[in-house]
């Protein structure tokens, strides 16, 4: 998240949801569950993965896997709260959470495992995460380490995010196990709201989304579509 008075929201730029501020987390009432695949490359036979929580982990690194619907360049990924649950059921307690690539002023890492919805973590807002200037090396720019109390056999990952239509929601999460990025992490799309990834020897699946799959932009189309709107309001302007 962007300080407020950075939080501008380019309506000329892209036509996206907007919310107003922080607060607390609001769900659609047409909200709903899903037990589709994570991801459905995770099906495919020729798709491998570096990551399973639920081998055992002592550390788990969650990235952004694509970009944000503000508007705002200078804008940044908010996340609300990480919970985790052992392999009998049971929820961990005493996470420590780091970021990797900063954190925006009174924002910082240890405020998304600290039980508190209302709180959150935003990375940098000098990333950029505005799918308005996305672009694949920003996979990744910014991520949360968590740190489990000794080695534990994940069996349940809870994420949320700021809620239905929230401007600094992503889409969709990359995984790492471990204390280091990983070439081939977990990938899942994740709801503005709830998510529940459950994972066993098999490995991992969405068991809710609430609300819904709402997708906020990939890798290269959208900072390409967007570089000629943009162009396009530049030569309207005669500043090109």
């Amino acid at each position: 998240m962007a300080r407020p008075s950075l939080r501008l929201f380019w309506a000329a730029a892209v036509a996206l949801p907007v919310v107003i501020g922080d607060g607390e987390i609001f769900l659609s009432s047409s909200s709903s569950t899903s037990s589709a695949p994570v991801s459905s490359d995770w099906t495919a036979s020729n798709v491998t993965y570096d990551c399973n929580p639920y081998e055992g982990q002592e550390f788990l690194i969650f990235g952004n896997g694509n970009g944000i619907t503000s508007g705002s360049c200078y804008a940044s990924w908010d996340l609300h709260e990480i919970q985790l649950w052992d392999e009998i059921g049971v929820q961990i307690q005493n996470l420590g959470a780091v970021s990797l690539t900063g954190s925006d002023n009174g924002y910082e890492a240890w405020k998304a495992v600290d039980g508190t919805e209302s709180e959150f973590w935003a990375g940098d807002h000098d990333v950029g995460m505005s799918c308005s200037c996305w672009n694949s090396g920003k996979l990744d720019g910014q991520a949360i380490r968590i740190q489990l109390p000794g080695w534990k056999k994940v069996s349940k990952i809870t994420l949320t995010q700021g809620g239905a239509g929230n401007a600094w929601a992503i889409s969709e999460i990359r995984i790492h196990c471990g204390t280091s990025y990983q070439s081939n992490p977990l990938r899942s799309q994740i709801s503005f709201g709830y998510t529940d990834i459950e994972c066993n020897d098999n490995g991992c699946q969405t068991t809710r989304m609430d609300p819904a799959y709402y997708h906020t932009c990939n890798m290269v189309s959208r900072a390409s579509s967007c570089c000629l709107i943009m162009t396009a309001l530049l030569l309207g302007l005669g500043l090109s």
